[in-house]
């Protein structure tokens, strides 16, 4: 049975980006990973950059690209959480 939930992410009132929260936990918790990650290279490369060199513009937009894959990443690995607990995955 599918079970669909709004990403936090959504801009607006209606939920457009779904997951699908009966997918396995190792999918779930892969997705996460792969935004977490994203993420984490974004802000690394932020944190790279000298003052000069950045333009106020590209840091707003690192940051927004940012928060949303950390978005998607919390919502993924909540949905993974409930999916290990349901599977019985130890450790999760």
């Amino acid at each position: 049975m599918i079970n669909l939930v709004p990403l936090t992410s959504n801009p607006t009132n209606t939920p457009v980006l779904l997951l699908d929260a009966s997918t396995p936990f190792v999918d779930l918790q892969e997705c996460a990973e792969q935004r977490l990650c994203a993420a984490k290279g974004l802000l690394f490369s932020l944190s790279c950059m000298g003052i000069n060199q950045a333009d106020a513009k590209d840091v707003s937009r690192i940051a927004d690209a940012a928060y949303v894959l950390l978005e998607d990443a919390t919502d993924l690995f909540n949905a993974a959480r409930k999916a290990a607990l349901r599977e019985g995955v130890r450790h999760a």
